[in-house]
């Protein structure tokens, strides 16, 4: 069987959105044919996810599609879902709203009261929810085991792998963790003992609950459809880009540190700066009817990083292969055409520090950009049964690819938002408790990730996407489930729940 790739220089291979269903006829389609690439993603591919227009001008706030827009919250209290295409759709929704232009003049839905930004962890293993004011500057900050003085100490720039990341000019790249109104209210109220807590509000009544205790503190929330949401966004600083392309990114104000730097390490000092900062890439994990274990989704801009080869179905059920990306032309990739030496880590992140030394490090490290590649570009491995609805790696890259062109296709303008992609979603079916491992032929049982259940952000979970370990478990959820009993609890899907509600414990502080 003979393979025929072309590859176009326009394709840039965005690393990133999700969703995708309506199952087309994907059995013995097997032979590969020319893959004809005229955009960023290819354009024949069978249109398995899409949004009608109708569909799509009711997420706008005025009724129509506009240029950069302001899009509503997806009602993820009424959320139906009878395919893999209706989470697809739902993380879109999200995307597209919390990178809507907020009421407070210049700034994003994320950046507005809306959400809290989390700092990252002190004393012992708390975090505290910093509200976002008028007028507030977000701080990207470094993870910190203990506080080193800085008050404004508000996100995280190692990953969750304990590694820290730079673009190929040798800039950081920073996080910042955030969670909406509701999140913070629904805690608060499990804090004051007025709601059970023991999984994250998926129907009206628990919302009615939230709503009504967050009146008693004055508290008003605009957007409580959208239910519980928690938000993980990588940065890097804006000056880095070439000034033709920044007005493709989304761009804030932001407070980063400054640092003491050898070859090998680099330590934060207690002092900050404001510089602009350019988005890379979104985790977008919120609650949903039916789905208290949360739908995990990720998008990232088209020029973060390169994707290896990929198959998907075309027009007539066509197998079709796309070449890995080449060049340089990426935000931490500068040789793609290596696709062998990738997501090798340079830098570890500990106390105030990232070191360049440590076990398993490179011969003769310092701390210095690596070459990052997304190895399963949308989500899933490239053989197998990825998900119960899809029964070839094909099918399910090609409902990505198709709702990341249907939405593309009726974005208006020069909307920023074109610039980012949706990787893919993942989830359990009907909501039960995950046990952390992935969906395939050989492993269907209860609590199996679904939907694109091998998911990875080329800029959260780097140095993950590498060995047998990410194939078997590769799933958001085997990070975030108990080991030992698998349940629903916030305690264990989300990593900043249990120290959120550790400062308030201590502090005893109402959310606003």
């Amino acid at each position: 069987m003979k393979k025929t790739v072309v590859q176009s220089s326009i394709v840039i291979l965005l690393g990133i959105t999700l969703w995708v269903s309506c199952k087309p006829k994907e059995e013995d389609k097997e032979e590969e044919v020319l893959a004809v690439v005229t955009s960023n993603l290819p354009q024949d591919v069978l249109p398995s996810c899409v949004v009608d227009s109708t569909d799509f001008n009711s997420w706008f706030e005025s009724g129509k599609a506009t240029e950069n827009g302001a899009v509503k919250a997806a009602n993820s209290v009424t959320f139906g879902h009878k395919d893999n295409c209706d989470f697809y759709k739902w993380s879109q929704q999200m995307f597209l709203w919390i990178t809507s232009p907020s009421k407070v003049p210049g700034k994003t839905i994320f950046e507005s009261p809306v959400f809290y930004t989390v700092s990252s962890e002190f004393g012992a293993n708390e975090r505290k929810l910093i509200p976002h004011t008028p007028g507030m500057i977000l701080s990207a900050m470094p993870t910190l085991e203990k506080s080193i003085g800085v008050d404004s100490n508000d996100s995280e720039e190692g990953q969750a792998t304990g590694d820290a990341l730079m673009s190929k000019d040798s800039a950081m790249v920073y996080y910042i963790t955030m969670v909406n109104d509701v999140y913070a209210e629904f805690l608060s109220a499990v804090n004051a003992g007025k709601m059970g807590g023991k999984q994250f509000p998926t129907t009206q009544a628990e919302l009615d609950s939230i709503i009504n205790y967050a009146k008693t503190n004055d508290v008003i929330l605009p957007d409580a459809n959208a239910l519980a949401i928690e938000l993980k966004t990588s940065w890097v600083e804006a000056s880095t880009i070439d000034s033709k392309e920044l007005s493709n990114y989304v761009v804030i104000d932001a407070y980063i540190p400054t640092y003491t730097k050898t070859p090998t390490k680099w330590t934060i000092l207690n002092k900050s700066v404001k510089v602009k900062l350019a988005l890379l890439g979104v985790h977008i994990v919120g609650s949903t009817a039916g789905h208290p274990e949360m739908v995990w989704s990720t998008f990232e801009h088209q020029k973060t990083a390169p994707a290896l080869s990929y198959t998907y179905l075309d027009v007539n059920n066509k197998v079709k292969s796309v070449a890995p990306d080449t060049g340089s032309d990426w935000i931490i990739n500068s040789n793609a055409n290596d696709t062998t030496n990738i997501n090798i880590s340079h830098m570890k992140f500990k106390g105030d520090s990232i070191y360049a030394n440590f076990s398993g490090a490179p011969a003769n490290n310092t701390v210095s950009p690596s070459n990052s590649s997304r190895t399963k570009p949308w989500g899933v491995a490239n053989a197998g049964v990825p998900n119960p609805e899809n029964t070839t790696v094909a099918a399910s890259n090609s409902q990505i690819i198709s709702i990341n062109n249907s939405v593309h296709s009726k974005l208006v303008g020069n909307d920023v938002r074109k610039n980012y992609f949706f990787i893919g979603s993942t989830w359990t079916n009907s909501g039960l408790a995950p046990n952390g491992t992935s969906y395939s032929s050989t492993n269907t049982g209860s609590g199996v990730a679904i939907g694109t259940s091998q998911l990875a952000n080329s800029t959260m979970e780097t140095y993950i996407q590498n060995g047998t370990t990410y194939n078997e478990n590769g799933s958001c959820f085997y990070c975030h489930h108990d080991f030992t009993s698998p349940s629903n609890d916030p305690n264990q899907l989300s990593h900043v729940y249990a120290d959120i509600m550790r400062w308030k414990q201590a502090t005893g502080v109402k959310t606003k």
